[in-house]
């Protein structure tokens, strides 16, 4: 006799409940996106959870098509009209926030500034490899090639695209039942056009990680660019257990999951602290970025750069790069989790600064560092010969640098076994002392991953951690 099927594998297709007329949504016109997932006897896979949808960018004006032109010759002033998205995040350099919460109200989750937290973690998840080759298979607008994503944007493009949130793309199954979380809704905030909009970069010099590139201003036609997102929708997959596995399944219990939390502060002197108080009670990591002030909302700068210190910087250029001399991490006043200071030795050159950056990666990988981003090329901006020098190999040419912006990222993961360390009764603390002279305020991001827990009864969901 045939026994009977535990699950049953389905794809689901599910709408916003909030669709304007066409269904199109922008930073100007309509900013959020709402999504219901019902509560009904289903496991949520979230490793197939997909944020699908039209990506196009337009002139208002006569609602057209734009017309990017960029240009392949050097220097720049022979470069043509062309603006792109960033080469890192792709087409979710829209998405400026994600929150999921229980039908009933409870909130689970909310990531702030989703987009930086994407373009400071995604450059650390991938070797160069998989990001020359494979990267553009999740999100046609990623692009190693700053032109190629600006000549993008003149078309329609279809996305399907993982929404990395702690909860939304963690490995276990999401219980919508109502012996699980009963059931969820995810809203999503677009952010304005300028932080998703930027230049394309024309590669002059080498710089030694000190901004080696020079960013193309869109024209000022440009400046009223929107883009805007159609035919919205989300895709996954739920397995649906039979009547005799889902009556055996307990109705009260409890849910870990791993949560992003963001913070933002400003960093303007040579030696500064800056201290948070996060009330986390599990925190397994934490990673920064940081940008000038003034090139966040700025269309003629890439608003998700992960710039190094520099001084003298103006809306329109990257100033005089400056070094990170030393930083420190603090649990209540005390260095944690590294008992000395973490110190750049000079060297020849101004990277790789291996005691600050490896923590860095660590905080994002969680020390899964087969596959990771810190090249010569990536993360250090050598692009060419004055960067291979020592060691008599030819360096790429200008126009084939696979990503040679500045990828500078602090951090550090404070728990091997990612259980998480009590900082929900002692503040956060980093200190930095870097070449900067007080004349340049930086936006800094900070991003907490923390592991979470959640009751779950008849009566709803409580998250306790």
């Amino acid at each position: 006799m045939n026994r009977p099927q535990a699950f049953t594998k389905k794809k689901v297709i599910l709408a916003p409940t909030n669709q304007p007329s066409g269904n199109v949504y922008s930073s100007t016109n309509f900013p959020q996106i709402n999504f219901t997932l019902g509560s009904f006897p289903g496991l949520l896979d979230p490793k197939t959870l997909k944020l699908n949808y039209t990506f196009q960018t337009i002139n208002p004006t006569g609602n057209v098509p734009v017309t990017n032109s960029p240009g392949n010759n050097y220097p720049a002033t022979n470069a043509q009209n062309g603006f792109a998205v960033s080469n890192r995040v792709g087409s979710l350099a829209t998405v400026e926030q994600i929150n999921c919460q229980t039908l009933n109200g409870r909130n689970i989750e909310t990531v702030l500034n989703f987009n930086r937290y994407l373009a400071t973690a995604n450059p650390q998840q991938i070797n160069q490899f998989d990001y020359l080759n494979t990267i553009q298979g999740q999100d046609p607008l990623y692009s190693t090639k700053s032109a190629g994503s600006a000549r993008q944007n003149n078309v329609p493009v279809e996305v399907s695209v993982p929404m990395k949130t702690g909860f939304l793309g963690g490995n276990n199954v999401i219980n919508l039942s109502q012996k699980g979380v009963h059931g969820c809704t995810i809203n999503i905030l677009l952010t304005q056009n300028a932080n998703a909009l930027g230049p394309y970069d024309v590669i002059l010099a080498d710089g030694n990680g000190n901004g080696g590139q020079v960013s193309t201003p869109v024209a000022a036609s440009a400046t009223g660019f929107q883009y805007q997102l159609s035919n919205v929708f989300l895709s996954y997959d739920v397995y649906v257990p039979n009547d005799s596995v889902y009556n055996s399944m307990p109705s009260s219990g409890q849910i870990s999951f791993n949560t992003i939390n963001s913070m933002n502060s400003t960093l303007i002197s040579s030696d500064q602290t800056l201290t948070m108080r996060t009330g986390l009670k599990n925190l397994i990591s934490v990673t920064h970025s940081m940008i000038p002030a003034v090139f966040t909302n700025n269309i003629s700068q890439d608003s998700l750069a992960l710039t190094r210190p520099s001084i003298n910087t103006i809306a329109s250029a990257f100033g005089t790069g400056v070094p990170v001399n030393t930083v420190q991490y603090f649990k209540g006043g005390s260095l944690f989790p590294f008992n000395s200071v973490l110190d750049s030795e000079s060297q020849s050159i101004v990277n790789p600064q291996s005691m600050i950056i490896q923590p860095a990666l660590n905080s994002v990988t969680l020390f899964e560092n087969d596959h990771m981003m810190l090249s010569p090329q990536t993360s250090v901006s050598l692009n060419n010969a004055s960067g291979f020098a020592g060691l008599q190999q030819k360096g790429l040419t200008r126009n084939q640098v696979p990503d040679p912006n500045s990828d500078f990222i602090l951090g550090t993961a404070f728990d091997t076994a990612q259980q998480g360390v009590d900082y929900s009764m002692q503040d956060y603390a980093v200190r930095i002392n870097s070449g900067l002279n007080g004349g340049t305020p930086y936006q800094f991001y900070s991003f907490f991953r923390a592991r979470n827990v959640l009751n779950f009864s008849p009566m709803g969901i409580d998250v306790i951690e």
